[in-house]
């Protein structure tokens, strides 16, 4: 049997001729401003409130980076057609057309790049937090995986075509291109190493001792993780979607909801990155926020510890007298042996026992990294 051929296009009295290029250009332009937001609170929590700066800011930083790339990569689609219905276009324009496919293409080289500097980032992140040798390892473990995997899907982007500008020069003979598969792979492994590393901290968040309602918000802070997950899951679909209808001729206005997903899990992979490091921020300037419900004498015995606990925590690399406190959250995640000195001593379930309006957690900080 034969495919059906495609319907004959409507005639243009009967088109529609709206555009969704502004909707793409905002899109893109809030999202990036909102991860650049959270990123500017990191560094200043960890500047100049617990004064840690480190390898994992860095490299939300580089992350950063790499996500204003691909801004400005969906921006230079919008403007060369992206989000504009395929008969609008000028069929005679191949210059534009061909730097549409080469934006296209740089678009999917930041967006992996961003991502995964910061899987690098949380990965780092947990490494140094976490006292449980277990988390720890698994931590090693999946940067290690991560670092690896996407080292072949920036090979595999970089050869998708042989030679690579016949990837969006039409007029050059391909050699050879990556097949489908090739590039749902890559989607997979990006997938299945997001859900590992949102998945490290919901045993160890179990584990420890902490009041309910705390447990809840550090559940909710290392859960949010699982919305990029989701959002992984939305693209994933989309993309489905387009794949399995080659004969949209409409492929410019298609491309749009992919352009939305895009902007939106880049950036947010570096805001759940930054969640995580901004409670101290909260504890100096919205005490209210952590402190709500509590009675007065609890607010102020909280107040005296958050105080006495970042009074002045030594940068991450120094050699201090005292093991300093971790650079992460200097209210919640205390060395031991600072904590056994300025905090009280050690209970006999071998956890620190802090002020009542401090969170008890027995948490190592792995020094230099």
């Amino acid at each position: 049997t034969t495919a059906p051929l495609p319907s004959a296009p409507a005639p243009m009295n009967t088109l529609s001729h709206d555009t969704r290029q502004a909707n793409i250009i905002i899109c893109g332009a809030f999202c990036f401003g909102i991860a650049a937001l959270f990123v500017a609170l990191r560094f200043y929590t960890r500047t100049y409130i617990i004064r840690a700066l480190g390898p994992t800011d860095w490299s939300i930083l580089v992350a950063l980076a790499f996500s204003a790339a691909t801004t400005a990569g969906l921006i230079e689609q919008a403007a060369l057609g992206s989000g504009r219905h395929v008969w609008d276009l000028d069929p005679t324009d191949i210059s534009s057309g061909k730097r549409w496919g080469r934006s296209a293409w740089m678009g999917v080289l930041f967006y992996l790049l961003s991502l995964c500097f910061s899987k690098v980032s949380i990965l780092l992140l947990y490494i140094h937090i976490f006292a449980f040798k277990w988390a720890r390892t698994a931590g090693q473990i999946l940067l290690g995986i991560v670092i690896v995997s996407h080292i072949y899907m920036l090979i595999i982007t970089c050869t998708a075509c042989i030679p690579l500008q016949s990837y969006w020069d039409w007029d050059l003979e391909k050699m050879y291109c990556h097949g489908q598969r090739i590039w749902w792979g890559n989607t997979g492994l990006h997938m299945v190493t997001d859900f590992l590393i949102f998945l490290i901290p919901m045993p160890v968040v179990w584990s420890i001792m902490l009041p309910r309602k705390q447990k809840i918000m550090l559940f909710g802070v290392f859960g949010l993780g699982f919305i990029v997950c989701f959002i992984s899951i939305l693209r994933l679909l989309q993309l489905l979607q387009v794949e399995n209808e080659p004969s949209d001729p409409d492929f410019t206005w298609a491309a749009v909801e992919l352009c939305y997903l895009t902007a939106v899990e880049v950036n947010g992979a570096i805001v759940v990155a930054c969640v995580m490091t901004l409670k101290p921020f909260l504890v100096r300037h919205f005490p209210s926020l952590l402190n709500s419900g509590r009675g007065s004498n609890s607010s102020a015995g909280g107040r005296r510890g958050s105080e006495n606990i970042m009074g002045r925590p030594p940068t991450i690399g120094s050699r201090p007298s005292k093991m300093p406190m971790s650079p992460v959250d200097s209210d919640l995640m205390v060395s031991k042996s600072r904590a056994s000195i300025q905090l009280g001593n050690r209970n006999s379930t071998g956890y620190l026992e802090l002020d009542d309006d401090s969170w008890v957690v027995d948490v190592e900080m792995a020094e230099g990294i």
